[in-house]
């Protein structure tokens, strides 16, 4: 999801804000390559659903489409997009709730 509302890779800083502060963005608050964390404001939250709220199906599938086949991996697909997308509308009603209620975001993943 965050090569298709970044640039087609995968890092920190990449893309244009606040689409790419979706997954990866924030203050990154853990060091070492075990584990993302990942602290959206209120602000940026309120940003992010404002953003999420304009990303259609085809907006998304235009991002994936920029997707380095090569740098993603092996397991590329149609199916892929098609659970991204999924996982997509259920962000944009997640960061709205988030946003009204001016809450933090905090995104997690270990490696």
């Amino acid at each position: 999801m965050h090569r298709s509302l970044a640039d087609g890779y995968l890092g920190y800083d990449n893309g244009i804000c606040p689409l790419n502060a979706v997954i990866l963005g924030g203050v990154q608050l853990h060091e070492g390559d075990d584990h993302i964390v990942g602290l959206l404001t209120p602000d940026r939250v309120r940003d992010v659903a404002g953003a999420m709220a304009d990303v259609g199906r085809e907006a998304l599938k235009a991002g994936w489409d920029c997707i380095d086949i090569e740098d993603y991996g092996p397991n590329f697909g149609h199916g892929d997009f098609v659970c991204t997308w999924a996982n997509v509308t259920d962000l944009v009603v997640f960061f709205r709730r988030a946003a009204d209620a001016g809450s933090h975001v905090i995104f997690t993943v270990g490696r």
